[in-house]
């Protein structure tokens, strides 16, 4: 499953394991799309996908609708008679003729991905082995949803890496040109005007295409170079690894593990300033031979950690070779987070932070 990139194709997967492993006459997979936990229908195996696929199960609705809500397992005998769950959907189970239907929350460090079915024709219990084994796949399939989440945000990063990439090519290149090119028209328009000569009013117009061609490419660099709020921190963490690799010869490369939390600008400086800082210390002091810095969410937040496999061996915060660790720590601890350092069992070191959203919300434990 971890080779799949993709949610849907995730879920298809383990709707047909389950369908396979649980003996179940349909198994379907439901993807979280809000963030009240409203989730749809995108993957049915062994039934009519038509009837079945884009249904939208909202919080407590249904039996998929209460498994996401607890967080927990949550089965039925008979879906259409049982009272301990709404009938929201109960056309469409009537039209798949199913009865025993038993639904497992995909839920990963207490994020919610979407739920996992598997439902039979038979009035036949499920039993605590088919719940154990339905949440087991829910978890492996939780898995491979955050790294097809990974994966997306990096591709997402990645272009507007390219596209600053490529304001910066055009406004040292094209932008360097039309400035060469407006400074020879108004020496040459001078120089007719001197001279009373005709081609004053054709100069006069080529200046001004110019002029309009620069405004026209400044704006466009600039869009070009403008990542998305929700993308800033990545690209700007991309380029400060790229220019780390290309300055020491040490490779470093960033991860974002899924989906982040939007930031403020003041808490996404402080991280970035802490993970240059970071590398910095990495060039100095750890004989590195690579670096990786990752970004995740974490308790209502942003974690950060730069690790790297040199051998400088442990580095506290109080560390006597700089000031460097502990004006990250202050300014870590001014936006209400935290920062440590420690040396890994491998070899090298990680310096994680951690940072709060503005008003952090702090799920309740399942």
């Amino acid at each position: 499953m971890l080779s799949l990139l993709d949610r849907t194709a995730a879920l298809r997967r383990g709707a047909e394991i389950v369908l396979r492993v649980l003996g179940a006459d349909l198994a379907a997979g439901a993807n979280r799309i809000a963030e009240d936990d409203t989730m749809e229908v995108v993957a049915v195996v062994g039934g009519n996908t038509e009837a079945l696929n884009g249904l939208l199960v909202g919080p407590q609705e249904g039996l998929g609708g209460q498994a996401a809500v607890l967080r927990r397992t949550a089965a039925v005998d008979d879906y259409c008679l049982s009272r301990a769950i709404t009938h929201d959907f109960d056309h469409a189970v009537r039209a798949e003729g199913l009865r025993a239907v038993m639904a497992a929350p995909i839920v990963r460090a207490h994020r919610l991905y979407g739920v996992l079915y598997a439902a039979r024709r038979s009035a036949v219990p499920w039993t605590d082995g088919d719940r154990t084994t339905l949440l087991g796949l829910a978890r492996q399939i939780a898995v491979a949803m955050e790294v097809a989440d990974s994966a997306r945000e990096m591709a997402e990063v990645a272009v507007f890496g390219e596209r600053q990439r490529l304001a910066i090519q055009l406004h040292d290149s094209v932008g360097a040109t039309l400035f060469s090119l407006r400074v020879a028209l108004t020496s040459g328009r001078a120089a007719a005007e001197a001279q009373a000569d005709a081609t004053v009013e054709l100069l006069t117009d080529a200046l001004a295409l110019t002029e309009r061609a620069t405004s026209e490419l400044r704006a466009q660099t600039y869009s070009l170079h403008q990542a998305p709020e929700d993308k800033a921190l990545a690209v700007a963490l991309q380029g400060d690894c790229r220019d780390f690799s290309q300055r020491t010869g040490v490779a470093a490369e960033l991860v974002v593990l899924g989906d982040l939390p939007l930031l403020d600008a003041g808490r996404a400086d402080v991280l970035r300033r802490t993970a240059r800082e970071a590398l910095l210390n990495v060039e100095k002091h750890a004989g590195a031979h690579s670096v990786v810095v990752s970004l995740y969410s974490y308790q209502g937040g942003v974690g950060m950690a730069v690790a790297d496999d040199g051998t400088a061996g442990d580095i506290t915060l109080q560390d006597e070779r700089g000031l460097g660790l502990r004006v990250m720590a202050e300014r870590i601890e001014r936006v209400g987070g935290q920062l440590t350092c420690l040396g890994n069992d491998e070899g090298g070191g990680t310096v994680r932070a951690w940072v709060p959203v503005a008003r952090a919300f702090q799920p309740a434990a399942p």
